[in-house]
């Protein structure tokens, strides 16, 4: 009776044992890698800054944003706490400035968009994730469509800013994200400024797109 105890308690913990390696082999499966095609919709602000840290300038011009945009392909990696993101795009702004509403002139610049970012995601549900990255980009410009306009514009420009959104779970391999964001340049929108005060980019930003999981 005595041994018939001992063999019914080994089989029932092998079982047991065996069990619980099949669940977690099963059903945790981790992915690092995605690839994500994306497009964006911007608009432009301008920050105007002094020469002295402090002073405002009086700015007597008027300066409208235009609808703007972006696409591109995106490289994530899940280094957990973080995520890493690449970003390579073809991205466009658009912009009028004058004197007056009536003699506003229009510039469109385009750009070939190379961003790094670090991001943070907090799952909500089984489907559902929210993100916060912090991008900082490197702007190469490739062409530009100016109204009359005889002064050229920054051939490079560099930004940092911060995007919050969310990722809506699709399958095991395919997900939708959505992202808002606010993007700071540190270069001026002119390679020979004309004005007495500097002029600095601020965009906002909707991006979406679908990622796959490698």
């Amino acid at each position: 009776m005595a041994k018939f105890s001992i063999v019914t308690a080994a089989l029932l913990v092998g079982t047991s044992l065996t069990a619980q390696v099949y669940y977690t082999d099963s059903d945790v499966r981790e992915r690092s890698l995605s690839i994500a095609p994306f497009v964006q919709a911007n608009t432009v602000f301008r920050r105007t800054v002094g020469e002295v840290v402090g002073t405002q300038p009086e700015v007597t011009d008027l300066f409208r944003g235009s609808l703007g945009g972006a696409y591109g392909l995106a490289l994530n990696a899940n280094i957990k706490p973080f995520r890493l993101g690449v970003d390579v795009a073809q991205s466009n702004f658009a912009y009028r400035q004058g004197p007056d509403r009536e003699t506003l002139l229009r510039t469109q610049s385009n750009y070939l968009l190379l961003r790094g970012r670090l991001g943070f995601a907090t799952e909500v549900s089984d489907v559902t994730t929210l993100e916060v990255w912090v991008p900082i980009a490197y702007r190469r410009l490739q062409s530009v469509q100016r109204d009359g306009i005889s002064t050229e514009v920054a051939r490079t420009m560099t930004s940092a800013g911060i995007e919050l959104g969310s990722s809506l779970k699709l399958n095991e391999n395919w997900s939708w994200f959505g992202l808002v964001g606010l993007d700071n340049g540190f270069t001026e929108f002119e390679a020979t400024p004309t004005t007495a005060y500097k002029e600095y980019p601020l965009w906002i930003s909707l991006s979406s797109g679908i990622r796959y999981a490698l």
